[in-house]
């Protein structure tokens, strides 16, 4: 071999970043979203391309500790104040009752409607909890933020919660006599 040729290639370090795909067998769809960087070896003088540093998976950004803990506590907090609510929302009716004799509003008797109300508020909830806890796991997983995901739910969680409790009180006769008296005055 002269002195000006080139070795022959073993590993491919000279193929092109399209060979090396080919000689991978890496579907032309999969890798168009994949930027090839150079990276060059600290032991070596040889750049390989689309290589990854080893502390950073190959998924994408690690998430920082602060994110995970940050996640865990707030869908820990959102899970405390989902059995927290259990009593109150499976027996709604006894759980307006007091609120009304302390405002004295006078005797709580849509019962049957704050009793589905409290039901399917609970289950808002508990469902709201679970695609939380579904989403967040997700977004840690893929190297993402999620300590966004389970505050956002539990602001929905709690928005559902307040508005069936809302309706269960107002769509009781003395909470509109109540409102009546209080806005005329007397």
């Amino acid at each position: 071999m002269a002195d000006n040729e080139r070795p022959r290639p073993q590993f491919g370090e000279y193929a092109t970043p399209d060979q090396q795909r080919d000689a991978i067998k890496v579907p032309l769809s999969d890798h168009e979203d994949i930027p090839v960087e150079s990276h060059v070896s600290p032991t070596s003088h040889i750049s390989v391309q689309g290589a990854q540093p080893s502390a950073v998976p190959a998924t994408g950004k690690r998430p920082s500790t602060g994110d995970r803990f940050a996640t865990t506590v707030l869908l820990g907090i959102g899970l405390i104040t989902v059995l927290m609510t259990i009593p109150a929302l499976t027996n709604l009716p006894a759980a307006i009752a007091p609120a009304f004799i302390q405002l004295d509003v006078g005797t709580f008797t849509a019962d049957e409607l704050a009793r589905s109300l409290g039901w399917g508020a609970l289950v808002a909830e508990v469902a709201l909890w679970i695609i939380a806890f579904w989403l967040s796991t997700r977004a840690l997983r893929r190297g993402k933020l999620a300590w966004w995901i389970p505050l956002v739910f539990g602001v929905i969680a709690n928005i559902v919660v307040f508005a069936c409790i809302a309706i269960a009180m107002s769509s009781d006769p003395a909470f509109t006599e109540y409102l009546n008296r209080m806005s005329s005055g007397g």
